[in-house]
């Protein structure tokens, strides 16, 4: 794998998905406000890995909270994945949540984890194998997880530091929502956005649920400001899609990368937070 990837192709993962240590993951969500389609594809192999209903925290209020430590390492390990597994990640929508579980395990400081480029969409067009029921996981392992040092940021924490030079926080919702023309799809939200903090909505960073070129991704990124010294600060409706910007920051050469992941979620439902 090359210095800075993110990505794998369908051709990639057709050639290696027999690797000893490969493990496949379906990391797909509905979109918010709908219900899972009752009819299951997925990729022939493929384990399932539920961000909303397994692999977070069960007693946030909040939807598909980052769990601890210790409950990622004990989750992960139940599903077979081990610290030297290499894993790559896919969703149905294409390039939607999937990344959201490549930030859950670079938070964890798992260096062997993969996007697939496209996702099922690339994968069933193009007649590759997929089948109607997920892969059981295999023998548990012992998944050792550390968080690394500012992967996650929360709403005070985002309080303090928006506006400062050193920050750039930007926004993975709709040009709509961020502006608070466009009403957001969970109930009991201000509409609006975090003062100081810019707008990138996750679908100008993908093209057909493919990830930009890197240098059009660059362009995207230094437009607003960004830079080598600067942390991002990255928010969105709840904190999947803001993984989208952090992954195409992380193809891009950024390390100081922060996920803010009670996002609108939380932020629109806080009276005592300023809104712009």
């Amino acid at each position: 794998m090359q210095h800075n990837q993110v990505m794998v192709s369908t051709d990639w993962l057709a050639a290696n998905k027999a690797t000893p240590n490969l493990v496949l993951l379906d990391a797909s969500m509905p979109l918010p406000g709908q219900e899972p389609s009752p009819d299951l594809r997925c990729i022939e192999g493929a384990r399932r890995f539920d961000i909303d209903k397994v692999v977070c925290e069960p007693d946030s209020p909040l939807p598909h909270t980052m769990p601890d430590a210790k409950l990622f390492a004990h989750l992960v390990g139940a599903l077979g994945i081990s610290n030297d597994s290499l894993i790559v990640v896919y969703d149905n929508q294409g390039l939607y949540s999937a990344p959201r579980a490549w930030w859950m395990f670079k938070c964890m400081g798992h260096e062997q984890v993969y996007v697939l480029d496209g996702g099922l969409p690339k994968w069933q067009a193009e007649g590759r194998p997929l089948a109607d029921k997920h892969a059981p996981a295999t023998a548990p392992q012992v998944y050792q997880a550390q968080l690394q040092d500012k992967a996650l940021m929360s709403a005070e924490q985002l309080l303090a530091v928006a506006g400062q030079p050193d920050y750039l926080v930007l926004d993975a919702r709709s040009a709509g929502r961020f502006a608070g023309t466009q009403p957001e799809p969970r109930a009991g939200l201000r509409s609006g956005h975090i003062p100081d903090s810019a707008n990138l909505p996750f679908t100008q960073l993908q093209t057909q649920g493919c990830l930009l070129p890197v240098p059009q991704l660059q362009a995207q990124f230094e437009a607003l400001g960004l830079s080598q010294e600067k942390q991002l600060v990255c928010s969105c409706g709840s904190g999947v899609t803001a993984c989208v910007l952090l992954m195409a920051a992380y193809a891009c050469g950024h390390r100081n990368l922060t996920l803010y992941d009670g996002s609108w979620t939380e932020w629109g439902a806080r009276p005592d937070l300023p809104i712009a």
